[in-house]
């Protein structure tokens, strides 16, 4: 402490002149002897005791000492603060330093500890992460280089001089936490004045567990989860250029219309009438999310929560801890969908839906993969003795990207697009009157030089690009969107990712509605993709395939995410999808060279859904044709590629496309299929659940081992772990949560993350199952285990001749002790028979 207060002072290259022996406790030989008579010379400290005169070098600095401390440095050894008034509910007037205290608070040092009641925590140790950032708050140290961290969602003025303090990465050994954001990446907008694609809105899903030999899923009867914001040193944001000041989104700033903020008119259709009206649509407050559970499997009310971001109560200075407001024990998913509903049964997993982060850090930089420190805590002291205590710690990325915007073609030139739905004469080539190039539909072109918002160039477009759509859509549809705004499509063209009651299209007549006109009009997946799909010069829809000599190379025996690839991709799915920059697929699959065609198929099979026959004369339900695909709800799973093990899978089909290793797909739809619906295994060792015949989505399916859901282990959807980079001078954020789990980025295989080490039985009944992995008595014991079982029980996965498959990978290197000597087996190798004993296959 006397050293980082010194240097404070005086600067970086200070050094104190020799000691002299002033403390009894601290001998002219104690390696911080100088600084710290330095610090008493300086009348910043008075020591800890008198006759004699003691320093206590070695107990800890409460933060109310820190204030002292800090203050004296500032302001010089005369300094004395004003009269303490009361400003913290646990620093009353009487306290010691309490003057000292609330100094600190209005010079904006600290925010406290707490809020609601305002605490201080006088008597708690001072971190050395809260030393950072109280020394870099109160001598403006340029700390942001350091940090990326997103605990607000407002704007300001200027950059601030140091980053949020973090909740210690703490726990206890007996107990694990595992949370993953549910869609791997979640798409909004820079500008929501004219148009919304979505909110803010992240959702994270959560598991506790006690292990042991049998770990144990905890419930909300026993444990609290909360989130807050969160860092990583090595995080690849860092090499982002900061701004001169912060924009985070004008998502609740006011609408000159109608005084309300863009959140609420925006979506207010999306719920009940006169719902939305009831909840704060505040900063850094989330929309509501409905409780569904309690919607359709309890007492059939209709109940919403809200969720905040860390630092909402005091922006740029508060990361305070805030509660995941719903535990689901069985959750319902669009029960009232016949077609492809259905009820998960103990689920048992905390959920915070709608975090309202945005993809922006605390210093400006762009940052779409920011990260929450996710905590559970003892509710009442039955599992660690004392309530409050964390039990479990896990770092994990809430995914958000601004990149799905349309300015490519509904911008001029001026503004960078192509002018195809937005050009001006003189400015755009063949461009005979401003409007639609492409359509022949006449409007006024907006550009960005017409917006007098003070807001960042990008934003700017993007409001020029909405107000393009809505003009063109009034000018072609007979329309008024432009007295209207913000418009979001979807309150007439359906989607289920905004149904967040799970209602299904609603219209007039329906007493939910509330301006809602979904029946007649089809789906927003539909319009857009089946619209775009006909203007084939400028969307190149058709991906080859991946054994095409285009994406496929022979020395890896693998496609790969070459530039040809890059190409077709940005003229197609990132047109209008993140991809170009922010990476929505970032994970296992595109590591092996597969892109967005792989799994769902081009944009016209993307929009052939189940409203194809909407009219106002056939609305829905009577038009839905539920044969088809619903948008967001049927999606390619796991087993459309893993269709099984080495003896049971379907590459022998002639219709699919299979990975060299003749095990795995390497596409999710059979050639001969022009919807282009996955494929569905009837090998279910590496499947989703199935309900009553219905597939379950990955981010909703767990494994029968355990009941932990499929994310916990593998990551989030399109970003399956391990994510690129994985090691050296910056690594992925999304790796952090393995990392933390196991030590190595990856899909999760040490046992010992849920189970205490040595209690596996020999058995084969982990995940998939998979046999104990790196445990001495499997390593030791499992030819007594298979004697008199059938030898197929290890080709399912080490391969027909027992010299191993992409099944049997390694994924960490790791020695073994074998009988009487050591095996190290390498990362990436194939584990087979004769690596350790005869090869009996």
């Amino acid at each position: 402490m006397a050293v980082f207060l010194e240097r404070s002072i005086n600067g970086s290259g200070f050094e104190p002149p020799a000691a002299m022996g002033i403390f009894a406790d601290v001998p002219p030989g104690y390696w911080a002897s100088g600084w710290i008579e330095q610090l008493f010379n300086d009348a910043i400290t008075l020591g800890c005791a008198v006759s004699p005169l003691r320093y206590c070098p070695d107990s800890p600095v409460t933060r109310a000492e820190m204030a002292v401390f800090i203050l004296r440095s500032l302001n010089g050894r005369n300094f004395s603060p004003p009269p303490a008034v009361g400003i913290f509910a646990d620093v009353p007037t009487s306290h010691w330093a309490a003057a000292w205290v609330e100094e600190l608070y209005r010079a904006k040092i600290t925010a406290g500890c707490s809020t609601n009641p305002l605490n201080f925590c006088p008597d708690n140790p001072v971190s050395r992460a809260e030393m950072a950032l109280f020394l870099g708050r109160a001598f403006e140290f340029p700390l942001v280089a350091q940090y990326s961290i997103n605990s607000t969602g407002q704007n300001r003025e200027g950059v601030p001089i140091s980053a949020v303090a973090e909740q210690p990465l703490s726990g206890l050994n007996g107990f694990q936490i595992f949370a993953n954001n549910d869609l791997g990446m979640h798409c909004g907008d820079l500008d929501h004045r004219i148009a919304s694609i979505l909110p803010p809105f992240n959702v994270v899903h959560a598991q506790v567990f006690a292990k042991g030999a049998a770990p144990q899923l905890l419930t909300d009867s026993a444990v609290d989860v909360y989130y807050s914001a969160a860092s990583n040193p090595k995080d690849p944001a860092l090499q982002n250029p900061i701004p001169n000041s912060v924009f985070k989104t004008n998502f609740w700033e006011a609408n000159p219309l109608t005084g309300n903020p863009f959140a609420f008119d925006g979506y207010d259709p999306f719920y009940p009438p006169g719902i939305l009206q009831l909840f704060p649509i505040l900063h850094d407050v989330s929309l509501p999310g409905p409780d569904v559970a309690r919607l359709y499997l309890g007492d059939g009310q209709l109940a919403a929560d809200q969720q905040n971001m860390p630092g909402f109560a005091n922006p740029y200075l508060d990361n305070l801890r805030q509660r995941f407001t719903r535990f689901d024990t069985d959750f319902p998913f669009f029960v009232d969908f016949p077609a492809f509903g259905y009820t998960l049964s103990a689920l048992n997993w905390f959920a915070a839906d709608g975090i309202p982060i945005t993809p922006f850090d605390d210093f400006g930089r762009h940052n779409s993969y920011p990260l929450m420190r996710i905590q559970a805590v003892d509710k009442s002291g039955s599992l660690s003795g004392s309530a409050g205590t964390v039990l479990a710690s896990v770092d994990t990325v809430l995914p958000v990207s601004a990149e799905a915007d349309c300015f490519r073609c509904h911008t001029s030139a001026a503004d960078g697009g192509n002018g195809e739905a937005a050009c001006i004469p003189g400015v755009d080539g063949n461009c005979l009157q401003g409007g639609g190039r492409k359509t022949g539909t006449a409007f006024q072109v907006a550009t960005a030089s017409m917006d007098t918002a003070n807001v960042p160039a990008a934003v700017s477009r993007e409001w020029a690009a909405d107000l393009n759509i809505i003009r063109l859509h009034d000018a072609r549809h007979g329309t008024s969107l432009q007295t209207q705004t913000p418009v979001v499509c979807q309150r007439c063209h359906y989607t289920p990712a905004l149904d967040l009651a799970q209602v299904g299209p609603l219209g007039p007549g329906d007493a939910a509605a509330n301006g809602r006109e979904q029946r007649i009009h089809r789906t927003n997946s539909r319009v857009l993709h089946t619209y775009h799909a006909q203007f084939t010069d400028l969307f190149d829809e058709v991906m080859p395939p991946p054994t095409d000599a285009s994406r496929f190379n022979p020395a890896t025996g693998k496609p790969e995410i070459n530039a040809f690839v890059q190409d077709k991709l940005s003229r197609s799915c990132y047109q209008c999808h993140p991809g170009r920059d922010t990476k929505c697929l970032r994970g296992a699959m595109f590591n092996g060279g597969l892109v967005c065609q792989d799994c769902h198929g081009g944009m016209r099979q993307v929009g052939n859904d189940f409203s194809i026959n909407f009219s106002s004369t056939t609305p829905f339900p009577a038009g839905a044709d539920l044969s088809r695909r619903v948008p967001w709800a049927h999606e390619p799973g796991c087993q459309s590629c893993h269709t099984g093990d080495v003896l049971n899978n379907l590459t022998s089909d002639p219709n699919v496309i299979r990975g060299t290793d003749g095990i795995r797909l390497l596409r999710a739809y059979r050639s001969n299929d022009p919807d282009s619906r996955p494929v569905v295994s009837t090998n279910r060792r590496f499947a989703e659940n199935e309900i009553g015949g219905k597939q379950v989505l990955y981010r909703l399916s767990k494994d029968s081992h355990a009941g932990v859901y499929c994310e916990a282990c593998h990551g989030s959807t399109h970003a399956e772990w391990p994510v690129k980079p994985e090691e050296g001078t910056y690594v992925a954020n999304d790796n952090m949560a393995a990392i933390r789990l196991q030590g190595y980025p990856g899909v999760i295989t040490e046992c010992t993350v849920c189970h205490v080490a040595g209690s596996l039985p020999v058995s084969l009944n982990g995940p998939h199952g998979l046999h104990p992995v790196g445990d001495s008595r499997w390593v030791n014991g499992h030819e007594d285990f298979l004697e008199g079982r059938s030898l197929d029980t290890c080709r399912t996965c080490h391969g027909t001749n027992g010299e191993g498959t992409v099944l049997a990978k390694v994924r960490a290197t790791r020695t073994l002790g074998v009988e009487d000597r050591t095996v190290t087996l390498n990362k990436g190798s194939l584990v087979g028979c004769g690596i350790c004993h005869e090869n009996p296959m």
